[in-house]
């Protein structure tokens, strides 16, 4: 296939690429031609190139300023490759594709490509026999006449220098230019000559070229020329290309990877006791009496990226291990406690760490640099703090995490900052006692949270976290039945209005109560029949979850008689509604409160609790047959379990572990085959968190998982975009080869 080069003098312009088939090539200014060059003197119907007998002739249409070949009129005219035909300024230089003939090696034809700076993607002919002149100008101060011509850039000279070819062999020199000529990064000097050979790389003025052929073009940067700032962003853009690459796929994996540990179904759960993992504090012996005990925490203490597990002992000591390995993380710290007060971890000063929170004897509170064990804070408050578990939570919206503690007496102490000695404020308010449930968060839209505080004399107290305004809903005049509530409450949208409700459970007798935080009335009260034991100060908390999988709320009740009760959240009875109970004699008292979490992926959660035979049990609705049945369970210990379970992945295998301890102060853990994000905290101490939900959610995960996603699909797409539609400009500045 023959080609044809369309040059201004020895710019190149267009490059044609003749077919086999094609028996004529029409060249003319009008459209329509297979070749259209626009310039003074071309014609619109200028000549046609005919093939003819494995050869190929010219014809002249009769045109005003004729067509040259090798610079001679023609009206018809055989043509063979290497001539050059003019037409007005342009010339098309009829060439052969081929480096060989007959196993002859022809005189090579070479070409500069500008492969760097203002003239990048130019391509210049180079005569095969004789000088090739390079300027600035069309003539150079000697009156010779330039071949290439760098326009516009005024560090070429008017007369530059040249390339000259004798039988193939070429060479370059400097005619006295101003700034030199660079061959492969060394000076020429003035009135010098150099051979050059393919892949040479030429700088003339603020442009680099290349020497090469019709089979070697390269535009890749200069890297002979010994610029370091050039492989610098050679390299540079390697590793950009590189980070991105690896940025974008790693969001594609991480999201693909979540999603996909998220929604595997799990077609049996599996318990295990991890006989490895078991730490005792010092052994209690007295068992003759007994209720619920301080809950653990787990969380990332040392910031090693693995959780940490951290007991409060009945006999006032605070420990602390590596979740990994069971070693201490700092030895244990003195904090007179009964037992019954849960451990609390949260950030209070802002610096990353976990703090921990507990309410000791002597009303006194401590807050615990979890790293360290320091003592960050121990103020002195007033009556008997020690059985109820203190809350977290940014009440006044300044950034920083304010506690909530509850005396039995009433006293609900706010402590704005406490973790900043700048700022640090307490503020004292009270409530009708006595109180024996732990307070909650209630949050609302456009509302400063609410601290919710339950007493033993059917009050529930809505407290505003900020301007501590008092709300109170009496129990007994609004559903007529007196409540001793002595568990937290829950919080959960019951009725699938968007908006949260509180759920109380009282001791004796058990009643379940649903408040509307909207107008502050009681939805519907239920209940619990038969009535627990009456030795129990202390009560299991309910819980708020989908228990059904009809994506709206409903409450579990675990009663210290042995049976667990699912009662239906939007219901119409104001006596309540039960979907179905679980009853396990020989569990004798349920006295922890329950955790909640979907292990099988079908989007309806199990309730995680321990008995009093020290049965670790998980419990599932099972809405086809209507019935609450166990799933799995395993005899974890031989004491009664009194502490809320725990769920997190606590070595960091990816697997959902589940910790618990019963009233010998022995801290256990039961590994399950439950897939979950590594290092996830879904049930990480007494109520999971201030509000007394799970701080895990499927959905929420799966969202961030999908939207990761997306990003990193985006960001690949983008990326190559960019590369494409750089490599795209670039190639738009090179000559364009059409085949014709």
């Amino acid at each position: 296939m023959p080609r044809l080069l369309v040059k201004k003098r020895e710019e190149i312009i267009e490059e044609y690429v003749i077919k086999k088939n094609k028996i004529k090539i029409f060249i003319g200014s009008k459209r329509g031609n297979d070749i259209v060059i626009v310039g003074n003197g071309i014609s619109e119907k200028h000549c046609t190139i005919v093939s003819r007998d494995n050869g190929y002739i010219i014809k002249d249409h009769n045109t005003i300023f004729g067509t040259k070949v090798n610079s001679k009129n023609i009206i018809e005219s055989v043509l063979s490759f290497d001539d050059e035909i003019c037409i007005g300024e342009y010339r098309l230089s009829f060439l052969e594709d081929i480096s060989y003939k007959q196993d002859v090696l022809l005189i090579p034809q070479y070409y500069l490509i500008g492969i760097y700076g203002k003239f990048y993607g130019k391509k210049f002919f180079l005569k095969k026999e004789g000088d090739t002149f390079i300027g600035r100008e069309t003539l150079s101060p000697r009156g010779i006449e330039n071949d290439i011509i760098l326009h516009g850039d005024m560090t070429v000279s008017k007369g530059h220098a040249k390339i000259s070819s004798i039988h193939g062999q070429y060479s370059i020199t400097d005619v006295g230019s101003t700034g030199g000529v660079a061959v492969n990064g060394e000076k020429l000097g003035q009135l010098n000559t150099l051979k050059i050979s393919l892949g040479d790389e030429i700088s003339i003025g603020r442009t680099i070229f290349r020497v090469v052929d019709y089979f070697t073009e390269n535009y890749s940067l200069p890297l002979k020329q010994k610029l370091k700032m050039l492989v610098f962003f050679k390299y540079l853009s390697i590793f950009i290309s590189l980070v991105v690459s690896l940025f974008s796929f790693y969001f594609l994996f991480s999201g693909f990877s979540t999603y996909l540990t998220l929604t595997s179904s799990l077609s049996k759960l599996n318990l295990s006791l991890n006989t490895n993992w078991s730490k005792e504090v010092p052994v209690k012996t007295d068992f003759s009496s007994y209720n619920i005990t301080s809950t653990p925490l787990v969380a990332d203490l040392d910031k090693d990226g693995f959780n940490d597990i951290s007991m409060l002992s009945s006999n006032g000591f605070l420990y602390a291990w590596n979740g990994l390995d069971g070693n201490k993380i700092w030895p244990p710290i003195e904090i007179s406690n009964s037992g019954v007060c849960s451990l609390v971890a949260d950030d209070i000063n802002n610096d990353g760490v976990a703090d921990i929170i507990i309410a000791g004897n002597f009303s006194l509170i401590y807050i615990i640099d979890g790293q360290t064990g320091n003592i960050i804070r121990r103020e002195f408050l007033s009556g008997t703090i020690s059985k109820n578990t203190p809350v977290v939570c940014d009440l006044d919206g300044d950034g920083k995490k304010d506690i909530v503690v509850v005396s039995e007496e009433g006293n609900v102490f706010f402590m704005y900052s406490p973790g900043f000695d700048s700022s640090y404020t307490k503020i004292s308010e009270s409530v009708d006692g006595p109180v024996y449930a732990s307070p909650v968060i209630l949050l609302r839209k456009n509302f400063s949270p609410f601290v919710v505080v339950a007493n033993y004399d059917s009050k529930v107290f809505f407290i505003d976290g900020k301007t501590r305004i008092k709300k109170t809903v009496n129990l007994l005049e609004k559903s007529g039945k007196v409540h001793l509530v002595s568990g937290a409450p829950a919080i959960g949208d019951i009725n699938g209005d968007g908006i949260d409700e509180v759920v109380v459970q009282s001791n004796i007798p058990q009643y379940v109560s649903a408040i509307d935080t909207t107008n502050f009335s009681v939805m519907w009260t239920y209940f619990v029949e038969p009535i627990p034991p009456s030795n129990l100060k202390f009560n299991s908390s309910p819980v708020v979850s989908d228990f059904n999988g009809d994506g709206i709320c409903d409450v579990a009740v675990l009663s210290g008689n042995g049976t667990v009760q699912i009662l239906k959240g939007n219901t119409l009875y104001p006596s309540g509604e039960m979907l179905w109970k679980l009853s396990i004699p020989e569990a004798k008292r349920i006295i922890s409160s329950p955790a909640v979490y979907d292990f099988d992926k079908d989007g309806i959660n199990e309730i995680v609790f321990g008995t009093e035979d020290g049965k670790l049990v998980v419990a599932k609705s099972n809405p086809k047959r209507r019935e609450l049945e166990v799933m799995t369970d395993i005899k974890a210990s031989n004491l009664a379990i009194t502490s809320t379970p725990i769920l997190a992945d606590i070595d960091g295998d990816g697997l959902i572990e589940i910790l618990y301890t019963n009233i010998q102060d022995s801290i256990q853990i039961v590994k399950t085959n439950a897939k979950t994000i590594k290092n996830l905290q879904i049930w990480p101490m007494f109520l999971a968190n201030a509000k007394h939900t799970s701080i895990f959610s499927d959905k929420k995960i799966k969202d961030i998982s999908i939207k990761k996603m997306i990003i990193g699909f985006l960001i690949l797409i983008l990326f190559i975009l960019f590369k494409v539609r750089s490599v795209a400009s670039k190639a738009k500045k090179r000559v364009k080869v059409i085949y014709i």
